[in-house]
């Protein structure tokens, strides 16, 4: 018998090397038929909040002399439900936020202005925040900046803010005072409150020791309900730097009247 007819003797080492060999292409091949089977996304249990921002910081950099200075943050409701603004909280009262209304829709955009009173503060670099509480069907909050550098001011109010208490039916009258640091006059043109609580009226003018002109605000505060009060006095001058200043008052009222004690301890009758 020849040779070429005889079968072929194969081991089992041969065997297990082949198989060895083939194990790479057969998963290739499995994978490529089973394909990337899809899995789940996981979803956090946090809500996206529903008030976007442009920007969260904004920089005006040094500004001129001027009674005030404004900054604007854009925004979006970008969620599904309707967002209403439930406090607006400065840092410093010379902060004067301003928004105009309380609920915007999705989709919604809007301006928030953050008015800085610069009267009222020192020259120099300054950084201010205000934080806004909304809720979009659960509560939220987001802090504003706002930098700027104050050049020294021409000029000066004082006091920055009046605080009167009136615990009386007495007319209450205090002064503000407008001095102006440089060479110059500075006519007021006209005064008006924001409240008919308190009335206001144009003071004299006067030149102090350091030959600085100075004019005066009389603010007259009647008889008022009980609780705390904010007004503010607009004062319209002819200086173009300085058209419009607004002064906040805060005005005390007298505590709430308590109920009359019970002359009487319990048990016991009138005689």
């Amino acid at each position: 018998m020849s040779s070429d007819n005889l079968p072929v003797s194969t081991s089992s080492r041969a065997i297990a090397w082949c198989l060895v060999a083939l194990l790479p292409l057969a998963t290739a091949v499995g994978f490529d038929v089973v394909g990337t089977r899809p899995r789940p996304i996981a979803t956090g249990s946090t809500s996206r909040p529903g008030l976007a921002f442009d920007l969260y910081l904004v920089n005006l950099g040094s500004v001129p002399a001027q009674a005030e200075h404004r900054a604007f943050f854009a925004f979006t409701n970008t969620g599904s439900s309707p967002v209403t603004i439930t406090a607006l909280r400065p840092s410093c009262g010379c902060l004067d936020p301003r928004l105009p209304k309380t609920t915007w829709k999705p989709g919604e955009r809007a301006v928030f202005s953050l008015k800085v009173l610069a009267t009222r503060e020192p020259p120099g670099p300054k950084e201010y925040t205000c934080r806004v509480e909304y809720n979009d069907g659960e509560p939220h909050d987001v802090l504003l900046r706002l930098k700027v550098d104050l050049p020294t001011q021409k000029l000066v109010i004082s006091p920055k803010a009046l605080i009167v208490y009136q615990n009386t039916p007495d007319p209450v009258t205090r002064p503000i005072t407008l001095t102006r640091h440089q060479a110059g006059r500075l006519n007021i043109l006209d005064v008006t409150t924001s409240s008919p609580l308190a009335s206001a009226a144009i003071g004299r003018e006067q030149v102090n020791q350091q030959g600085e002109r100075t004019s005066k605000v009389m603010v007259t505060i009647g008889a008022v309900p009980p609780g705390k009060h904010q007004l503010f006095v607009n004062i319209a001058t002819d200086d173009p730097e300085y058209p419009e200043v607004r002064v906040p008052v805060l005005v005390m009222g007298p505590r709430t009247t308590q109920s009359a004690e019970k002359s009487d301890a319990p048990g016991t009758q009138k005689r």
